[in-house]
């Protein structure tokens, strides 16, 4: 005779157990789904970072202040953008703007692009353009590197930075990973070769 109260002893606890396994198993493939996520990086080097380059199509000289950023995982990281974020500012830098979509290198523009220019990005080092100067510019300070003042708007508009320090906070983010973010001291110089930026 068959011993009901037994056998659906064991059959809950069989159950329990597999249960149990299922939900390790989820968790471990959940854990391992997160552990592949791209990954964003930033990383500043003065030697690489604060460089001045010369446009042979504009004759243009300028000094810019740069990031380079990498995805340490596999998996592409999707529609990257980077944000600059003004958190303090001397009493003179009233007309500009809090936040900023900054500019990746190598992505094309024109004075009429405005917002983010998200790109996709695997394990290559890309630069961001963050800050930059101009050889012959009329007035002391930088620009902050967005499209309508890297084709040539230099005049005292929302993307200008009257001289002095500021701290921002630039970040990276991505539709699928981690992004990064990074606080920084910008000088904005009198003199245009002197436009400097350091990690606090």
């Amino acid at each position: 005779m068959i011993d009901w109260s037994k056998l659906m002893d064991v059959i809950f606890k069989t159950g329990g157990l597999a249960g149990l396994a299922s939900f390790f198993w989820l968790l471990i493939r959940d854990l391992i789904a997160f552990y592949k996520k791209p990954r964003l990086e930033l990383t500043f080097e003065k030697t690489r970072d604060l460089r001045t380059f010369q446009f042979q199509d504009t004759g243009w000289v300028r000094k810019f202040a740069t990031l380079h950023v990498r995805n340490k995982r596999n998996q592409t990281a999707k529609r990257c953008v980077a944000n600059l974020k003004i958190t303090r500012r001397p009493a003179q830098s009233t007309n500009i703007e809090d936040q900023y979509a900054l500019h990746w290198a190598g992505v094309g523009y024109t004075a009429l692009t405005t917002g983010a220019q998200p790109i996709d990005l695997g394990p290559e080092l890309i630069r961001l353009d963050v800050l930059f100067t101009q050889q012959g510019q009329g007035s002391s300070g930088c620009w902050v590197a967005v499209p309508f003042a890297l084709s040539g708007s230099l005049g005292n508009n929302q993307a200008y930075l009257p001289p002095g320090e500021y701290e921002a906070e630039i970040e990276v983010r991505c539709e699928n990973g981690k992004g990064h973010r990074e606080r920084f001291r910008i000088t904005s110089p009198t003199t245009w070769d002197d436009l400097d930026m350091q990690i606090l």
